[in-house]
């Protein structure tokens, strides 16, 4: 394990737990483009190995699994604020697998919890907007509305929040949904969607399943603010729209130029794990905060951006 240099005690130390994935390995990215002296924070990597990270940053081995370990760790580096991207995420998974969901999400978190209360750290937690079941009428659901998850992967993270609210901890939630951009390891929604048109092979997508896609570097880019801006509680840090699955596939076809005929409407996608009809997000108290110091996309401007960097990556 690399062992952690000492940076000045001007900056703080944000540890980033699970930094080897697609919002981790963002966060990292967006941090060392950032100037030195535009910064008020350096960011440390972990996870349990780092095969994808692109940055010269320390790096530790976590497992949040692992408590003793954990526990151990965080009194080497002593975060000002902890991160946590890692979780299990893979919905149908969860529902297959609750065990496993439930020791990672629920008691993992539950670690990283205890590890934030010795060293005095803030935590800021990635959760989801399946923590609500989609039957609200008149509108997106906002921070202050009561979650009632309909599947195992929405019950965890429901369950962490709940651990983290009934801490001393400093803390920070933020509720996402969707997360899509390039990624050469791992197809997301969008990507997925890509790689299907362009094999010109045809979709069935659910017009029933209503969410807010968020670009991954636009949500590293909140994050850090939201952090920079010292937020705490819950926020809704997702993108400026709410679309259904169908609807975002056939932004896609424009956006990308494939053929529109491949993309097919059905309301009855067979999936292991029940999934909520509308959860779109409110934004607008993450809009408050933010004013005009970054932007937040909706999937137009979320896909366009993509399309730009496009001959940077393998798809």
């Amino acid at each position: 394990m690399k062992k952690y240099t000492k940076i000045d005690n001007i900056m703080k130390k944000i540890l980033v737990i699970g930094a080897n994935g697609f919002l981790g390995l963002h966060l990292m990215d967006l941090n060392n483009k950032i100037k030195t002296q535009d910064k008020e924070f350096t960011l440390i990597a972990s996870d349990l190995e780092k095969s994808h990270l692109r940055t010269e940053a320390p790096f530790y081995r976590i497992d949040i699994t692992d408590s003793k370990n954990l526990i151990k760790i965080f009194h080497e580096v002593e975060p000002d604020v902890t991160i946590l991207t890692a979780s299990m995420t893979d919905v149908d998974q969860c529902e297959i697998n609750k065990q496993l969901a439930t020791k990672i999400n629920v008691e993992g978190t539950n670690n990283v919890i205890k590890a934030c209360e010795q060293v005095d750290s803030k935590l800021v937690f990635m959760s989801t907007d399946f923590v609500f079941d989609g039957t609200k009428e008149g509108g997106m659901y906002k921070e202050t509305d009561a979650p009632n998850p309909l599947n195992h992967y929405a019950t965890t993270k429901y369950k962490a929040e709940l651990l983290i609210l009934n801490s001393e901890l400093n803390y920070l939630i933020c509720r996402t949904a969707v997360l899509y951009g390039w990624n050469s390891w791992k197809l997301n929604f969008i990507t997925w969607i890509l790689n299907q048109l362009k094999n010109d092979n045809q979709l069935s997508i659910v017009t029933d399943q209503i969410n807010s896609p968020t670009y991954i570097e636009n949500l590293a880019e909140i994050i850090l603010k939201l952090v920079e801006k010292k937020a705490t509680g819950i926020y809704h840090t997702a993108g400026d729209c709410a679309l259904s699955r169908y609807e975002m596939a056939l932004e896609i076809v424009e956006t990308f130029n494939h053929n529109p005929k491949l993309i097919q409407p059905t309301s009855n996608l067979k999936q292991k794990a029940l999934r909520p009809k509308n959860v779109s997000l409110n934004i607008s108290k993450l809009k408050s905060l933010m004013r005009s110091e970054v932007e937040i996309l909706n999937l137009s401007q979320g896909l366009r951006r993509m399309k730009q960097i496009k001959k940077n990556h393998l798809f």
